[in-house]
Formats: C-alpha cells, sequence, structure tokens
C-alpha cells in the first residue's frame, strides 16, 4: 500500500504545483499589463501637464530671450563703438599730421618745376632772359622777399 500511494501524493503535488505555477504567471502577466496601462495614463498626463507648463512659461521665456539679444546687441555695439574710437586714436590721428598732397598739386608742382628747369637752363646758356609769365598758375606763390629763417611753406591738403 505505501508504493501506491508515493505516486498519487507525488501527482498530486505535481498539478497543485503547475497550478500555482500558471496561476503565479498569469498574475505576473496581468501585474506587467497593470504597469503598462498605469505608465501610459500617467505618460500621457505628465505630458499634458509639461504642455501646460510650457505654455505658461513662454511669454516669460521670450522675454528673457528678447532681453537677452537687446542686450548681446548693446554689448555688440559699445564693443564696435570702442574699436572704431581706437581705430581714430591709434591710426586717423596720426596721419592728420602728415600732409599729403593731391592729384592736382603734384601736377601743378610738376609744371613749376618745368618752368624753374627751362629758366635755370635759359639762365645757365647765357639766355639770361627771365620768363615774364608762368605756363600755368603755380600752386604755390613765391614770397616776396626771401627770409631765411622761415621754413619753406608746405602743401596743404585739398580733401
Amino acid at each position: 500500500m505505501g508504493k501506491t500511494l508515493t505516486p498519487l501524493i507525488d501527482r498530486v503535488s505535481n498539478e497543485q504545483l503547475l497550478v500555482k505555477a500558471r496561476e503565479s504567471v498569469r498574475k505576473l502577466w496581468l501585474c506587467g499589463l497593470g504597469a503598462y496601462s498605469l505608465a501610459t495614463k500617467s505618460g500621457v498626463r505628465t505630458f499634458d501637464s509639461l504642455i501646460r507648463e510650457g505654455q505658461a512659461i513662454r511669454p516669460k521665456a521670450r522675454q528673457q530671450i528678447e532681453e537677452k539679444s537687446v542686450e548681446l546687441m548693446n554689448n555688440a555695439s559699445a564693443t564696435l563703438q570702442r574699436s572704431e574710437q581706437l581705430v581714430k586714436e591709434r591710426f586717423l590721428r596720426p596721419l592728420d599730421f602728415v600732409l599729403l598732397a593731391t592729384r592736382r598739386d603734384i601736377e601743378q608742382l610738376s609744371l613749376r618745376v618745368i618752368q624753374l628747369s627751362t629758366e635755370v637752363h635759359s639762365l645757365a646758356t647765357g639766355k639770361a632772359k627771365p620768363m615774364a609769365k608762368p605756363l600755368n598758375k603755380p600752386a604755390i606763390r613765391p614770397a616776396a622777399k626771401t627770409d631765411t629763417t622761415q621754413a619753406p611753406p608746405m602743401i596743404s591738403s585739398a580733401a
């Protein structure tokens, strides 16, 4: 009798184990589905909540962006003004002291040099006949009296 009872007990306990295992697997499956459902619902709620927060903060963010852009534009403008000032101080101001001749000044001086060299040549060859009238009006008028202490006249810039 002992030998037939053991296989019966083994069979019952195996069936109970299988039923309990099936039930556990079913509960696990349902738990996973519930977690998915909860995550979906809370995800949608969270997403909607984030959209509402974004809509509420949008005007403030736009204002902050505009303020920052105005600040950056002012900084850029100030930097440009400082750099322009530096260029004026370090480059253009020293050039104010340098007198530059224009093309017209150079042409007039050229004509005057030609006239003077012709006159010098005629004086050197013995034809001491000074020119009565210059060919073209010179850019620099000769001084009435020659003063050795005065500096020669400078060419003015005609811009």
